[in-house]
This record gives structure tokens, C-alpha cells and sequence, in this order.
């Protein structure tokens, strides 16, 4: 009768066990990669607008490279991102980066028109790297993290109350902490009331590898420590990988990031119930084409970008592309597999 008693007993708790780990990763058992949903791209990623501000601007060829959208409290959609001609003669094509473009639209994918460059060093450092802008909920203003070259590359905070007009802070982010290549920012609040500030980097707690980090911030005066959140042991001096964007949906979290120095235009997205932890290894659930790409929401549909100086052919752009992105899940995704 105790024998009987006690097997009661054991299975009653395994079956807790089995149940409880079931409801982690789903009510049916499934692992995380078969519970997420696979992000792909509806159709073609087409030109939005041309990289050169207009055809007789001068006589060089132009290009695009890591860019935001953003929208205004009208509606309207702002683009702004590196916008240069190729260098000239005796220049370096990352060294030479005078220029970040602004442009505005009613419609995602035509309709956009020049403005004046959001920041201009032509007679000044020659150079402004990757940018992300938000709207900052406490101030009320537009805050834009991106990349400047004053001696060594830095992270800078620069304001706007319009985002016509844009004025240098004179805060660099943790420049005695981070390694002076880190960039490509992007930027979200998190479910701490935190803005984390995403970019790419090496050498965080001493480890060589590339890396992704976030760095917390609620004023983007005060910076707290990085935090690595997706390492790849793929190189002990630099990160090879670029342009992090963090996506959340339906309790799951994605991290998109270019695997630029393996192939140019080679998105891979990393899922995870962790927003703090992405296992590079175990969790990668796709790769997408484009380079540095980004992700936004206009008027109803899920936008993903694509530019880029490199991988030149005849009807190659250099510009920015848009496709819609979609997501498969449950059933469609059961189809497919089909």
C-alpha cells in the first residue's frame, strides 16, 4: 500500500514537472524557434528615393549607408542616414562621411522630399556615422544618437525641438568604456522605463568577439554600463557584425543585425524569451537580404529597409530600398514547411 501511495506520489509530481517546463516553452511542447515567428520580406525591396540630392548637384556618384525613420506628431515620415558621394581622390570611403541626409514623406515608399542635411562637416571633421533618433517622452524633443569623429570615433547626443534643426550636445556616450568603433545605435524604451541604446562593439568585460550591447539611459546624459546581450566568437580584434534593430511580438523578442564583414547584405535574426540574452548559436531563426537594415511601422504596414556603398553592379542603386516585411507563424508556417 506505501509502494502504491508513493508511485501516486511520483507521478502526480513529474507530470508537474513535464507541465511546468511545457508551459515555458508553450503549451504544446514546441521549442523556441518552432514557436516564433519567421520574419520575411513581402515581395521586392524596391529604390524609394535616389542617393544623389538631385542630378546636377555636382558630378560624382552618391550613396546611402545605416539610416532611421522616424515619424512626427503630424504623421509625417522622416528619413535621416549617411548620404555621401563616393570620396575623391586621396579620401577613404568609411573615412570620408561629411554628410547626413534628411528627407520627408507622406508615403513610405515614394513621394520623398530633400532637406537640408541634418548635419553637415564638409568644412569640419568630414565625418557623421550611423544615426538613430526617438522621441524622448520627458523633454518632449527629439534626441539623435550617432556617430562622430571629433579625434577618435565617438557616440554623440545631439537635440532637436523640430527635427529640421540639430544642435551638438557635447555628450559623448561612456567614451572611456566603449571601444572607438562602436556604432550603428538604435534606440527603444524598454519595459524598465529605460531607453536601451543598442550598438555593435568588441572587448565589453574584457572579451574580443563581436559583440552586440546595451547601454540604459532615461535623460541621455547619464549612461549606465554596457551590457552585452549577443556575442559571436568569430574574431578576437573587432566586430564584424553591424546595424542592431530589437523587435518584440507576442512575448518573444528578435534581434536583426547585418553580418556585414561575411556577406554584405546578410540580415540574421536571433529570437529569444530573454531580452537581456541572445544565444547566437542555439536560437538563430533566419537570414534575410539587406544591409543595415531597419524596421518601422507606417499607416498600417511593417516596413524593412536596405542600403549600402558596397557590392556595386550596373543596376545597383547605392540608395535606400523598402519591402513590407511580414511574419509567418502557426499554421502559415506549417504550410510552408510543406
Amino acid at each position: 500500500m506505501v509502494k502504491h501511495i508513493f508511485l501516486v506520489v511520483l507521478l502526480f509530481s513529474s507530470a508537474g514537472i513535464v507541465s511546468a517546463q511545457q508551459k515555458k516553452s508553450g503549451q504544446s511542447g514546441r521549442s523556441l524557434l518552432e514557436r516564433a515567428e519567421i520574419p520575411y520580406l513581402k515581395g521586392e525591396s524596391r529604390k524609394i528615393f535616389d542617393a544623389k540630392p538631385s542630378p546636377d548637384f555636382d558630378d560624382r556618384k552618391w550613396f546611402t549607408n545605416d539610416h532611421t525613420f522616424v515619424m512626427d506628431k503630424e504623421g509625417k515620415l522622416h528619413w535621416f542616414g549617411i548620404n555621401n558621394p563616393y570620396p575623391p581622390e586621396g579620401k577613404q570611403l568609411y573615412r570620408y562621411h561629411p554628410y547626413l541626409g534628411h528627407l520627408t514623406s507622406n508615403n513610405a515608399t515614394e513621394g520623398w522630399e530633400r532637406k537640408d542635411f541634418a548635419i553637415d562637416e564638409a568644412r569640419g571633421t568630414e565625418y557623421v556615422g550611423a544615426p538613430y533618433v526617438v522621441r524622448h517622452e520627458e523633454s518632449g524633443r527629439w534626441v539623435m544618437v550617432v556617430e562622430v569623429w571629433p579625434d577618435v570615433r565617438r557616440l554623440e547626443i545631439y537635440w532637436s525641438d523640430d527635427l529640421g534643426k540639430w544642435e551638438a550636445s557635447g555628450t559623448y556616450i561612456l567614451p572611456d568604456k566603449l571601444w572607438i568603433s562602436t556604432r550603428d545605435p538604435h534606440i527603444m524604451k524598454g519595459p524598465d522605463g529605460k531607453y536601451w541604446i543598442h550598438v555593435v562593439s568588441t572587448g565589453n568585460n574584457g572579451v574580443k568577439q563581436s559583440q552586440i550591447l546595451r547601454i540604459r539611459t532615461v535623460d541621455f546624459v547619464h549612461f549606465e554600463d554596457p551590457e552585452t546581450v549577443l556575442g559571436i566568437d568569430d574574431n578576437n580584434f573587432a566586430t564584424l557584425i553591424e546595424s542592431p534593430f530589437l523587435v518584440e511580438r507576442k512575448g518573444l523578442w528578435y534581434m536583426f543585425f547585418t553580418y556585414a564583414h561575411r556577406r554584405y547584405a546578410e540580415t540574421i535574426v536571433v529570437v529569444s524569451e530573454d531580452p537581456d540574452r541572445f544565444d547566437y548559436y542555439n536560437n538563430t531563426l533566419t537570414t534575410l537580404f539587406g544591409h543595415a537594415a531597419e524596421i518601422f511601422d507606417y499607416k498600417g504596414k511593417t516596413y524593412i529597409s536596405s542600403c549600402g556603398p558596397e557590392d556595386q553592379h550596373y543596376a545597383n542603386h547605392q540608395s535606400v530600398s523598402l519591402a513590407e516585411l511580414g511574419w509567418l507563424s502557426g499554421s502559415r508556417r506549417d504550410d510552408v514547411k510543406k
